[in-house]
């Protein structure tokens, strides 16, 4: 499996599956169990792989695939611990404005200066 979320996975190519194809994908746990789950085919890249998408997935189905979710991502190093069933914080103060910053009039202002023969930018 190359790419997963809470709704479906990107998988190993499979030349007897098409979409629209109903069929049951086992996911591999953290703890060497096997997660059992129906998927009905939506796309195929042939000698790929294809795309699918996890049908009459319960709650804790769900929170099983977050946990495989967040498993691979400590093991990849990534640290984000993320719940797919909670608002993503916002990164910004929304009671500050937001600065922007003209990259390129930055980056005239330092070439003038380093050209006039400034010591310092």
């Amino acid at each position: 499996m190359q790419q997963i979320s809470i709704g479906g996975c990107f998988t190993g190519w499979e030349e007897n599956i098409f979409p629209g194809d109903e069929f049951r994908l086992e996911i591999g746990m953290p703890n060497g169990n096997r997660l059992p789950l129906r998927c009905k085919a939506v796309y195929r890249f042939d000698d790929t792989g294809l795309g699918v998408k996890f049908t009459d997935i319960s709650q804790f189905e769900q929170e099983l695939v977050s946990k495989i979710i967040a498993h691979r991502m400590e093991g990849e190093g990534l640290p984000l611990p993320v719940s797919p069933f909670e608002q993503p914080s916002t990164y910004f103060d929304k009671q500050a404005q937001p600065q922007v910053t003209n990259v390129r009039h930055e980056q005239e202002k330092m070439l003038e200066h380093v050209m006039s023969g400034g010591d310092e930018v």
